[in-house]
């Protein structure tokens, strides 16, 4: 056997993974099927996922609409309401839930990345000083709560312009790049 760890999946490998679950995939132990007739080039376990990530010809591969940013969330906001003592989420779980509801497959790994992308962008802009809602929703396009004390050497001059009690839209970028410190509640009319 073949250090698995360092081979890499190629268009064949795939191709022959969806041939074999053509012939396989009713069966209970089809994926250590499918990697004795690979040459166990790859453990049932990494087929499997592949399978179920990437190969599987159902998957949806298309960004995500608005409508299911805002069900994901609210559907892992439910989640950890009823399993408070549950460390993890159960993605696997959730993937059902949301093909009977839009229609589309989408793979674990997809909706995994999606919110965890999120939930960093969300610690980041925290640290920064800025308080998201707590959970996606369209209606507010994703406004930013502001404080009025927070910094504003992140801030671009097209952020500051939206907000007329900011009084600092004649400072270009570099001038408030320049004073990190500066705040906005001296500026405030």
């Amino acid at each position: 056997m073949a250090n698995q760890s360092r081979i890499r999946f190629r268009q064949e490998d795939d191709d022959n993974i969806k041939k074999y679950m053509e012939e396989f995939g009713h069966l209970p132990n089809r994926y250590a099927l499918i990697s004795e007739k690979m040459g166990d080039r790859f453990t049932a376990k990494k087929i499997n996922q592949r399978y179920k990530n990437k190969v599987n010809p159902l998957l949806r591969d298309d960004p995500f609409n608005d409508n299911e940013k805002s069900f994901i969330n609210k559907w892992v906001k439910d989640y950890k309401i009823l399993n408070p003592s549950s460390k993890s989420i159960s993605w696997k779980e959730f993937i059902p839930v949301m093909e009977e509801k839009f229609g589309k497959l989408r793979s674990e790994n997809q909706i995994k990345n999606f919110w965890h992308t999120q939930e960093r962008k969300k610690k980041r802009n925290t640290s920064q000083g800025i308080n998201h809602d707590i959970s996606y929703s369209p209606q507010y396009n994703n406004e930013i709560k502001r404080d009025p004390k927070m910094e504003i050497s992140h801030l671009t001059n097209d952020e500051i312009k939206r907000d007329p009690k900011m009084e600092v839209s004649h400072l270009t970028n570099d001038e408030i790049k320049r004073d990190p410190k500066m705040e906005v509640s001296h500026l405030i009319e």
